[in-house]
Parts: C-alpha cells; sequence; structure tokens
C-alpha cells in the first residue's frame, strides 16, 4: 500500500527586514504570525513575569471549553468582596455565565473572574493550568482566575500569552466576545452595558480582540490581535507603560512582511521511495 506524509498546517515562507526594539530594557514583547506561531519579533519573551488581568484569557477559554455558558450563575458574597476592575454584582444576584465572560474580557471584571471560577476553585484552577500545559505555555503557572498578585501569583512570559491568544482566537464563542465593542445584557436584578477597555480594538478595525492589563507589581501588559490582508499577529508586551503606542509601533515595524506560498495543495512525489508521497493539505 502506497503511504502518505500529512503536512496539517499551513507551510508559510515569511520574509523579514526590519528591526525593532523598545527603548526598557526590561520590557518584554512579542509579535507572532497566529496560524503558524512562528516568532516574528521578541525581547525577554521567554522571562517569566506577572501578568495581571491578561491571565483573563486564560480565564475565558477555560469557562467556555468546560461549562454550559447559558447557565446561571448565583453571586455569592465572596465574589462581590473582589477588589480592583468590577461591574459590581450583589449578592444573590442570578446572571449568565455567558454574561460573565463579556464582564472579563471587555470591562476586566474581577468580581466576574470569581464567579466564573467559584471563587478561584480548585477545579477551575485545575482546568486553567491544564490548558496551559496542553498548549504549550511551559514556563506558566496560574493561582486564580483574575490576575490580582496581591496574595496569589500568575506567572507566564510573553511568549506563553502569545501562544494563548492564537489557541484561544481559533474558538469562534471567544472571538464574538473579546472582538465586542460593547455588550448589553442584564441579570435578574439590573441591566449591564460593557464598553471595551482595549482603545485599538474600538478604534482601529484592524485590531480584532485583545486584552489589557494592569496591577502595581505587573506595570502594564497588553495584548492584541492585528488582522490586515492574509497576515494576522498576535502582539504581546509585558511592563510597558507605552503599550498602546509600542502595539501600533510594532506592527508598522514588520509592514515588510509577505507570505509566499512554496507548495500548493495536492500530492507530491519526492522521489526517495515509490510507495512514499507528500501530501500538502493547504496551500
Amino acid at each position: 500500500m502506497k503511504k502518505v506524509f500529512l503536512l496539517s498546517s499551513l507551510i508559510v515562507f515569511l520574509l523579514f527586514s526590519s528591526s525593532f526594539k523598545l527603548i526598557n530594557k526590561d520590557t518584554a514583547y512579542i509579535v507572532i504570525e497566529k496560524t503558524t506561531n512562528r516568532v516574528l519579533l521578541e525581547q525577554n519573551s521567554n522571562k517569566q513575569m506577572l501578568i495581571a488581568s491578561t491571565a483573563k484569557i486564560l480565564t475565558a477559554i477555560t469557562a467556555i471549553e468546560n461549562y454550559n455558558l447559558d447557565e446561571e450563575i448565583i453571586i455569592t458574597k465572596e465574589d462581590t468582596l473582589s477588589v480592583g476592575s468590577s461591574i459590581y454584582l450583589s449578592i444573590g444576584e442570578k446572571i449568565k455565565r455567558k454574561d460573565l465572560i463579556y464582564a472579563l474580557m471587555l470591562r476586566s471584571a474581577n468580581d466576574a473572574a470569581s464567579a466564573l471560577s467559584n471563587n478561584n476553585s480548585f477545579q477551575f484552577l485545575y482546568q486553567m493550568n491544564e490548558i496551559a500545559k496542553k498548549i504549550g505555555m511551559t514556563n506558566s503557572v496560574f493561582e486564580n482566575a483574575s490576575g490580582l498578585d496581591e496574595r496569589e501569583y500568575n506567572i507566564s512570559t510573553a511568549y506563553d500569552l502569545a501562544i494563548l491568544s492564537s489557541y484561544a482566537a481559533k474558538n469562534e464563542t471567544f472571538i464574538s466576545i473579546a472582538s465586542a465593542h460593547s455588550y448589553i445584557c442584564s441579570s435578574d436584578k439590573r441591566n449591564y452595558n460593557f464598553i471595551n477597555k482595549h482603545r485599538l480594538v474600538k478604534n482601529d478595525d484592524c485590531f480584532v480582540f485583545g486584552k489589557t492589563g494592569y496591577t502595581k507589581a505587573a506595570s502594564r501588559v497588553l495584548v492584541s490581535n492585528y488582522v490586515k490582508d492574509n497576515m494576522s499577529l498576535i502582539i504581546v508586551t509585558i511592563n510597558d507603560s507605552n503599550d498602546w503606542n509600542n502595539h501600533k509601533r510594532l506592527i508598522d515595524s514588520i509592514d515588510d512582511y509577505e507570505f509566499t506560498i512554496i507548495f500548493n495543495k495536492g500530492i507530491y512525489d519526492i522521489n526517495v521511495d515509490t510507495l512514499y508521497y507528500l501530501y500538502i493539505k493547504d496551500n
């Protein structure tokens, strides 16, 4: 029987001629091409750092993959005691899990993170870390669902956050939520109107989704997905006080990239043995 090699991922060749350096040598940043996860630019990208609320990307995809999004969650006293960014949920309030994920991604609500994770239950944190391991986040550990670092710590890297964002972007439900400019919903007690905090997503159609993050210990952290023509990029900066402008600068610095097809889809005779052929699934 003739045997076939399968190349399951898209084969691309990326040409690059630009360079980019941030002023702050302590800043970590990375730009990857989302289809292949190829690293295009980086600095300190494997350095373990606090990542603040960008950890909520993992919280969101964990909830989406493991739970019923239409199920109503009853808010506990512990949820309402969450510090920092909040939508001010009240004790006993009933609200759908999907609406809490919108609050999580658009408003970075820590009370929503607590409710989604059952107040950082062992089961939910286990699921978060299992996804991280599954997708290759080898330098990351997650101890809470919010990214707060007063008591617990979520440690990751720019590279791992980029891999996480690339993975989450393959989920249509995640993209629908994280790319929303605004969202209106209701609980059994009140109405909500969430406006996306990510100003690049709100103001530039090429920025599809993203996540902001800030704590005093972590400084500013920002994740963005930029799509133009046939190129989709994930940009991550950690400990960067000028992150909005630097995400644009990183995009501008790679205008010289272009895609070149090196194989069209099909079956190729590799001229090694008549029993073997090369199968290219996609161009």
